[in-house]
């Protein structure tokens, strides 16, 4: 069973020959200081140039033996996109959004989806999608959007745009709408690239932070329209949120997501009766990876792969920038060896 294979397989919840182990990429970062350093690639320049996003995703991979590739290496393309000034970091530091380009909803005007395509490093994530899709073999290709309502928190500042979700909602609710349209529009491109999945990282507006009731009416909708593009467009969509999902777990299943990522405090079982049916990537806390050590990570991931366990294993977030090579290694290569132990077993 080759890597595609197995990662197709565990997202539709079939027989596998033992759990895949991925890292999405985006907000769950698989290029920390020290493989970065490893690679032969350079950060920041690996976020403008796209032989160097592909290149270093799957050096990436091949040092640290997860199953996968992701690009985009980082969280602020699509803020960049809308505006957002933005502070490139480097190995150790991630990128991030240094200021947001508007205060209040009320400043914001609607750019055009066919400009925003051109927009930044849009086209520089296509281009490595398609590099990969040459280059990748049998590893599965996961795009990274950002969710379409964390968008929008990007392009107004945070605290007054949460805020505005419930005193202005249908100004919101337009914004949300026309990022929304935008990650469409860029998830159709990524997947005829060669993407085989869609990684949504709705991080802003989960459940655990706007509530229930907020996070239906206001995010669901979004979610809803992306998911089912991405399914049209024939990617698959996995959906990552920190925090429980509560009340929300409903709303949550209706998305139709074929996995979902959670954070390091839900277990297996729970998630299992809240969205029964959807594959579950996890979920290894990447405190424990930078803080732990190998064997104790190890154990977990044996544990977590294991019968009964989750249908792929992964960080639950983003890691650290130095988080030490030997224990992700020591996560992936016990999953790994999950095959072995079955074949002498035989």
């Amino acid at each position: 069973m080759d890597r595609r294979e197995r990662f197709f397989r565990a997202l539709a919840r079939r027989e596998v020959d033992r759990a895949p182990v991925i890292c999405t990429g985006g907000s769950m970062t698989a290029t920390p200081e020290e493989v970065v350093a490893l690679s032969g690639y350079a950060l920041p320049e690996a976020h403008d140039d796209a032989a160097a996003m592909a290149g270093l995703a799957l050096a990436a991979a091949r040092i640290t033996g997860f199953e996968s590739v992701g690009v985009p290496l980082c969280v602020t393309v699509e803020a960049e996109v809308f505006g957002a000034e933005i502070d490139m970091g480097d190995a150790r530091t991630e990128a991030r959004i240094v200021r947001e380009p508007h205060k209040s909803i009320a400043e914001v005007a609607l750019i055009p989806v066919e400009d925003l395509l051109r927009r930044g490093r849009v086209q520089v994530s296509v281009e490595a999608v398609r590099l990969l899709a040459q280059n990748a073999g049998d590893l599965p290709i996961i795009a990274n959007l950002i969710g379409p309502v964390s968008i929008a928190a990007a392009v107004v500042e945070p605290t007054a745009f949460l805020r505005e979700l419930r005193t202005k909602p249908s100004e919101t609710a337009a914004l949300s709408a026309h990022a929304t349209d935008f990650l469409i529009a860029w998830a159709r491109q990524l997947i005829a690239a060669g993407a085989d999945a869609i990684a949504i990282h709705e991080d802003t507006t989960t459940p655990a932070l706007v509530g229930p009731r907020t996070f239906e009416q206001a995010v669901v909708p979004h979610l809803q329209r992306l998911v089912a593009a991405i399914h049209e467009a024939g990617g698959r969509a996995l959906l990552h949120m920190c925090g429980a999902l509560g009340r929300s777990a409903d709303s949550v299943a209706r998305l139709g997501v074929d996995a979902y990522i959670p954070d390091a405090s839900l277990s297996v079982a729970e998630l299992r009766e809240a969205l029964p049916g959807t594959a579950l990537i996890g979920n290894i806390s990447t405190f424990l990876l930078h803080q732990g050590e190998p064997r104790g990570i190890a154990k977990l991931a044996a544990r977590l792969a294991g019968e009964g366990g989750f249908d792929a294993l992964s960080p639950t977030c983003g890691m650290s920038s130095i988080t030490p090579l030997e224990n992700i290694r020591a996560m992936t290569s016990a999953t790994h060896a999950f095959l072995a132990q079955e074949s002498s077993n035989v």
